[in-house]
């Protein structure tokens, strides 16, 4: 049985077509707008309202945060306690009475976001004097029952970024005791964003062919992936500059390139042959080049002390020839991808 998606050709096709002689220009610009790769004026309404929503958003979320950083001193306790709970109770009203409409989402997350503001200020009036990740850890708890009714995908990317940053305060905050030698607890901190975004990812994947509000937003995806790409080239980084310590006093960390190398081969395997997505096939490209680059450079700092001119020439020779290697891969596997779509679409017309 014949499938609409898969013979709806894509407009890089439409435009060799038009190069090679098969299409007119006006064919060309009439078969883009039939299709939807141009956007009509009903398209450009939708995305002006968006736009304008988002921004109002971050307007009215920003103007409060500045209030209270600018009228800080002058304010009681209470009032402060007060002027930042009521927009969060307003917030949250307003997101249930609207519930599965576009300005009921953008104020359930106007209600995230004032979330995490009503426990800063609480903590800044009683100082507390609990670490800066337990802030961002109860923020992530508090909103993560919202956030999954929200069922937007731009809220779960927040709630993750929330989540990354508690994460990151706590390596940052706890390294100087964790990473005495020997201790093994210390060497699994670094694996943890990786592990951490690498698990999102994974899940994502699975879900969205099951959950359609997931399948209108192919930007998530492609972000949770460059956030992974960059905790795996962050870590890769890190064991570079090791040098000989992640041989001595580390038990973990020398297993860092068999993790870094398990989440690169995966990458390329499942975006080039499962899904064929090229941002992720990039990120990973690029994290390669940045990492052997470094890698490359602290070799040649232990062996070559006094050749500084011979290393910088062997440096850039190598980040040149990794990065054309990586455009000329890239460009093969997107034409690959054409000529795999061209042939699927001519054997189900033939059939």
């Amino acid at each position: 049985m014949m499938t609409a998606p898969s013979t709806i050709p894509s407009r890089r096709q439409l435009e060799q077509l038009a190069q090679g002689g098969a299409l007119s220009g006006d064919g060309l610009q009439m078969a883009l707008r039939r299709l939807g790769y141009l956007p009509d004026a009903a398209a450009w309404r939708r995305f002006g309202n968006l736009a304008l929503l988002a921004a109002g958003s971050l307007l009215v979320l920003a103007g409060i945060v500045f209030f209270f950083a600018f009228n800080w001193a002058a304010l009681h306790r209470f009032a402060k306690m007060a002027l930042a709970a009521l927009p969060l109770a307003l917030s949250a009203a307003l997101a249930a009475r609207l519930a599965g409409q576009r300005a009921g989402r953008a104020w359930l997350g106007a209600a995230v976001a004032l979330t995490g503001v009503l426990l800063a200020v609480i903590g800044q009036i009683y100082q507390t004097g609990a670490d800066s990740e337990l802030l961002f850890a109860g923020w992530a708890a508090l909103t993560l029952p919202w956030v999954a009714a929200g069922c937007a995908p731009w809220l779960w990317l927040f709630w993750l970024l929330i989540v990354n940053v508690a994460l990151g305060l706590f390596i940052a905050g706890r390294w100087a005791f964790w990473s005495m030698p020997g201790s093994l607890l210390s060497d699994g901190l670094p694996w943890l964003p990786l592990l951490l975004n690498a698990a999102a990812l994974c899940a994502w994947e699975g879900l969205w062919p099951r959950l359609t509000w997931m399948r209108g937003a192919p930007y998530a995806p492609r972000i949770i992936a460059l956030l992974t790409a960059l905790c795996a080239t962050a870590l890769g980084i890190f064991w570079c500059l090791l040098g000989d310590d992640r041989h001595v006093a580390w038990r973990v960390m020398r297993y860092t390139p068999l993790i870094y190398l398990a989440w690169l081969g995966a990458t390329l395997w499942f975006y080039r042959l499962r899904r064929r997505d090229i941002v992720p096939l990039a990120a990973g490209a690029l994290s390669l080049i940045v990492v052997a680059t470094v890698w490359l450079v602290n070799w040649l700092l232990d062996t070559w002390h006094g050749n500084g001119a011979g290393s910088l020439l062997l440096i850039g020779l190598a980040v040149a020839g990794m990065t054309a290697l990586a455009v000329l891969w890239l460009r093969k596997t997107t034409q690959a991808w054409e000529h795999a779509a061209a042939d699927a679409a001519a054997r189900e017309r033939g059939a």
